[in-house]
């Protein structure tokens, strides 16, 4: 009797040396042996893609961080703050700060970021609200963006300046924002007979104890602003006392005279009372001038910040801007943005 393997059963694996019995291993022990390396390398295979693939999203290459940031807050259709800056070149409207419930945040775009805004925001056609004093009027459209077909202007010795649309602004007005829809607004509705009443108070103790001599009025041009900020039930009164004459470069003295005092006055329990004061002059310095640019809720809180700007004839200055929060019964400093529209 034959019993040797058939050639269907077994596999020979020669030996080494010829000397030595062959061995022979079943063909399915050698098979399964084959299959379970294959499955073996195939799972290393895997989990090598697997890791680079993790590896490729926390360290992605080249990736414009800035650029992934902007296009994210772009894609929120966010509502913007402009300034309006008016010169021989044209009136211009330049974004500065986002406007939302975190209040007031001052724009930072990368270069790519600022151009997008362009395209989405300020490029013809492109609706903004005006506001006069705490009035929003009627919308007006952009003439044109900053980089339309060619760049609409430049800044002598600046390499990238801030953004700008072409616009024909309202007399008077010196904030915009974006779109169709106004910021929350506060009546600002006031008698003349009681405004009158508030002023000859204002003349006769307020802006003297501020430092305006009775004697010296009369050299004094006086602004009178009425706006609803809903800081008490009734409007907010923003009276400018101004004296063209130039303060010398050299007077640091408190008992210098200003020339110009920023009165704010709210409604109290016994009548209108200052609840905010601005001088160009104080204990220790000689401040630039500023004027009253409006009254906007840029928070959505219900009461409206007072925004100020810098003397338009201080170069660089068009878009410094600061804003004051009603807490308690007084208005205090809250935001600020003092940056020239020269980028670098």
């Amino acid at each position: 009797m034959d019993f040797r393997s058939a050639p269907y059963e077994t596999a020979c694996v020669p030996s080494s040396s010829p000397t030595h019995r062959t061995r022979r291993l079943p063909l399915r022990r050698v098979l399964l042996r084959r299959v379970l390396l294959a499955g073996a390398t195939a799972l290393v295979a895997t989990s090598q893609i697997g890791c680079d693939s993790i590896k490729a999203r926390l360290y992605p290459p080249n990736v414009d961080a800035g650029w992934r940031s902007d296009s994210s807050f772009l894609a929120q259709n966010p509502t913007v703050l402009l300034r309006v800056v008016r010169s021989e070149q044209g009136t211009r409207a330049v974004p500065i700060a986002s406007v939302g419930e975190r209040g007031l945040r001052s724009l930072g775009l990368s270069t790519r970021g600022w151009r997008a805004l362009d395209v989405q925001m300020l490029h013809g056609q492109r609706t903004f609200v005006p506001y006069r004093g705490s009035r929003a009027l009627a919308p007006v459209t952009s003439v044109r963006g900053m980089w339309e077909s060619t760049t609409l202007d430049s800044i002598p010795g600046c390499a990238e300046p801030l953004p700008a649309a072409s616009v024909e602004a309202p007399a008077g007005v010196e904030l915009l924002t974006n779109g169709t829809t106004p910021l929350p607004a506060s009546a600002d509705d006031l008698g003349a007979g009681e405004l009158q009443e508030v002023l000859n108070v204002v003349t006769t103790l307020v802006a003297p104890s501020a430092g305006v001599p009775l004697s010296l009025m009369s050299r004094y041009k006086r602004d009178v602003v009425v706006v609803g900020t809903g800081a008490t039930a009734s409007p907010t009164i923003v009276v400018t006392y101004e004296d063209p004459a130039e303060l010398p470069d050299s007077v640091t003295r408190i008992a210098e005279r200003p020339r110009q005092v920023i009165l704010v006055l709210d409604k109290g329990v016994y009548g209108y009372k200052p609840s905010l004061t601005l001088s160009d002059v104080s204990a220790t310095r000689i401040s630039p001038r500023r004027r009253f640019l409006g009254a906007l809720d840029a928070d959505a809180d219900g009461k409206s910040e007072l925004f100020f700007g810098l003397n338009t004839t201080i170069a660089g200055g068009e878009l410094v801007t600061y804003t004051y929060r009603f807490i308690g019964d007084t208005w205090s400093a809250d935001w600020e943005f003092e940056r020239s529209r020269c980028r670098r």
